[in-house]
């Protein structure tokens, strides 16, 4: 269908009668706030509206029409479309009687709702229900947009099911389900009646029975599952919908404080490796002898002479007093008596007993003998005494020239790289004037984080961080939730295909013992129900993801004529449970483009809309126009010019009512001519006439003008 007139008449700021004249192209209307752009929108859909609410309101009353009636004076609201549909043109017509009486009140009555159709001469009015023959509710549900918000329709309660219900084939399977179910109960009880008989196979046929019950149950808690899991994740999705607005922000702040935090961490870590204690270094590290090899040279030959020195004296020193040591050791030592002379018990025991048993003579004690005797004893016993070494003093008691030593030995091991410091101190600076140079690279990228910081703070619909932060916590456990419910659902799915195959499989097992006994008809005759019924679903599925694919392919190329010189990805069409679906972009990695700037978002989402529409023509059923209030609020002006030229070009009636093409010129609001001649389309301004008291509503009036 294509409209061709809309007339609106006492609804609202649209006083008396008001006529609005459509090509079967792009229609702009455009007007600024106020104007009356939403009461257009609103009075058409109060005109489509088919199901007997909102017949009659006084708020569609225009206010300055009220206010210049007199006592008992009437007149009427009135929405009439005048339309082309298959070679025939209609109006549907939808108006109302108001009357004001003499305290003022406004009644109303005489409602009508037609549908009025000229076939030659004659004119003939029918029900205005009828219009949704020309336009079925299904369809007008893919008609009318109020916002960019409102684009995604597939978003919509069913709207997917009712997509794929009105644009293919798959309806037409429901009725064969019903029957498919029926008839399978039905042949698997007489089947089940017919083996009771067979008692040779009863074992069997309960084995198979059990199976087929177990297997059943599975699927039936599998199915029971899945739908929860699927509800969930709908839940879910609708949760991340509900802070969709915020979401960007919240990311984008996340992200703006990891960052934030990663550089601190650089920065604390740069600063703690600045090490400029050149003091310490100039004794520790000998930086001090940077460049005074031969003063190192020197002090290395004076200390080997004096420890030269040092060394003779020394062993001069110990050479004299290790002689007089032992001369005096030769003349006190002790000679050990013989080995054959007894050992100290037996000559103890000589003295107690008073005699010699070497020579076996008696020796009284304290004789000369006996005496002898103890004497000799007493030195036997002082030779076992092991003698105490005389200490020979040092002669240096410091060791200042032994130090100086190994200070010249250490300085000679690391004079060759004494003589390379100077090379070693200047990388030393220079690594600590880097690191500054790092800390101040670092100083100012953290001072465009916050920047950043605080301009998303700015834009975030007054959110504080703490809210922003907030969300972004929710959105990831929100999104983490909905992944694992959809990870589930997909075990679950494989789970339900293994045990699909388990009940086949017992199934036919349970068919194959019916084999030459009196079931094996009936046995055979539910297997191929069974299997007739799943040839029903596995089209379905078919003829589903036939029309999905259908619908991607014609959105991909109006998004690429609408997008030409912009990134725009790839659209998919993905099915969510309860009958919803979205529509989605894809990178070319086969990943989903998440937040898609709004521009774009439209865009995509229009695309979606015109393959729709197109498809929606080529299945015969009806060529709709797409009726837009405000859809392009967020485009920049040179996207706003490409995307109204390129919409202008397309095979389909677009109506969009905008405040686009307005610019300020002294304090007024006035058309942007120039870019309204870029335009191929029929062009309305919509403005308030002026006069006006802003103060009182009764003097509102929208007026048209037919700019091109």
């Amino acid at each position: 269908m294509i409209i061709l007139k809309i007339e609106i008449e006492n609804f609202r700021s649209y006083y008396k009668r008001n006529t609005f004249e459509f090509s079967n192209g792009l229609n702009l209307i455009i007007g600024s706030n106020g104007d009356g752009k939403t009461t257009f929108y609103e009075a058409l859909e109060w005109l489509f509206r088919t199901d007997g609410t909102h017949k009659m309101d006084t708020k569609y009353i225009s206010k300055k029409r009220i206010e210049e009636l007199f006592t008992d004076e009437s007149d009427d609201v009135r929405v009439a479309m005048t339309y082309e549909h298959k070679g025939k043109t209609k109006m549907l017509e939808k108006m109302f009687h108001f009357t004001k009486s003499f305290d003022e009140e406004v009644s109303t009555s005489n409602f009508s709702f037609s549908l009025i159709e000229n076939e030659g001469v004659e004119r003939i009015v029918k029900d205005g229900v009828r219009f949704d023959y020309d336009l079925p509710s299904e369809i007008r549900s893919y008609t009318m947009f109020k916002g960019e918000t409102d684009l995604d329709l597939l978003q919509r309660s069913n709207a997917l099911k009712m997509l794929v219900d009105t644009f293919s084939d798959v309806k037409d399977f429901e009725a064969y389900f019903s029957f498919m179910e029926y008839a399978t109960k039905k042949a698997d009880i007489v089947c089940e009646r017919a083996q009771d008989s067979d008692l040779k196979n009863k074992e069997k046929i309960k084995k198979a029975n059990r199976t087929i019950e177990f297997e059943t149950s599975a699927l039936s808690d599998i199915d029971k599952e899945i739908k929860i899991k699927e509800s969930e994740a709908v839940n879910f999705d609708s949760l991340l919908k509900s802070i969709e607005q915020s979401k960007e922000s919240s990311e984008l702040l996340k992200a703006v404080n990891r960052r934030i935090e990663t550089l601190s961490q650089k920065r604390s870590q740069a600063q703690a490796r600045i090490d400029e204690n050149y003091t310490i270094s100039l004794l520790d590290n000998m930086w001090i002898l940077m460049g005074f090899d031969d003063i190192a040279e020197e002090y290395s030959s004076k200390i080997n002479e004096v420890d030269k020195k040092r060394r003779k004296l020394e062993q001069n020193y110990l050479y004299t007093a290790g002689q007089e040591k032992a001369i005096r050791k030769m003349q006190t030592d002790f000679v050990p008596l013989p080995v054959h002379i007894p050992g100290q018990k037996i000559m103890q025991e000589m003295l107690d007993e008073e005699v010699c048993k070497i020579c076996g003579r008696p020796a009284k004690k304290h004789t000369e003998a006996w005496e002898f005797m103890l004497h000799r004893l007493e030195e036997y016993q002082e030779s076992l005494k092991v003698p105490e070494e005389e200490e020979i003093a040092p002669y240096y008691v410091n060791s200042y020239v032994v130090e100086l030593q190994k200070r010249d030995t250490t300085l000679n091991d690391s004079l060759s790289e004494i003589t390379k410091l100077r090379h070693k101190i200047q990388e030393a600076i220079a690594f600590n004037n880097r690191l500054h140079e790092d800390v101040k690279k670092i100083d100012t990228n953290l001072n465009v984080e916050f920047e950043q910081k605080k301009r998303i703070l700015s834009q975030a619909d007054g959110l504080t961080e703490e809210q922003l932060l907030a969300n972004f916590e929710n959105i990831s456990n929100w999104v983490d939730q909905k992944h694992n419910a959809e990870t589930r659902i997909g075990i679950l799915k494989r789970q339900r295909e293994q045990h699909r195959y388990a009940l086949e499989e017992a199934q036919k097992a349970k068919a194959k013992i019916a084999e030459g006994t009196p079931a094996e008809i009936f046995a055979k005759t539910a297997l191929i129900i069974r299997q007739i019924a799943d040839a029903f679903k596995s089209a379905k599925e078919t003829n589903k993801k036939r029309l999905l694919h259908s619908i991607e392919d014609e959105a991909n190329m109006f998004l690429d004529r609408l997008n030409t010189n912009d990134f725009k990805g790839t659209i998919r069409i993905l099915e969510k449970s309860d009958g919803q679906g979205e529509a989605v972009l894809m990178n070319n990695d086969n990943k989903r483009i998440f937040n898609p700037n709004t521009a774009l978002r439209t865009t995509y989402l229009m695309s979606v809309l015109f393959a729709i529409g197109k498809l929606s023509s080529e299945k015969g059923n009806t060529e709709f126009p797409l009726l837009f209030d405000a859809p392009t609020s967020s485009f920049t002006e040179t996207k706003e010019s490409e995307f109204f030229n390129v919409i202008s070009t397309l095979d389909k009636q677009v109506i969009i009512v905008t405040k686009s093409f307005l610019r300020e010129s002294n304090g007024e609001t006035i058309l942007d001519q120039e870019k309204i001649n870029e335009v191929n389309g029929r062009v309305f301004r919509i403005e308030k006439k002026k006069p006006f008291d802003d103060k009182k509503l009764g003097t509102i009036q929208t007026i048209i003008s037919k700019i091109k």
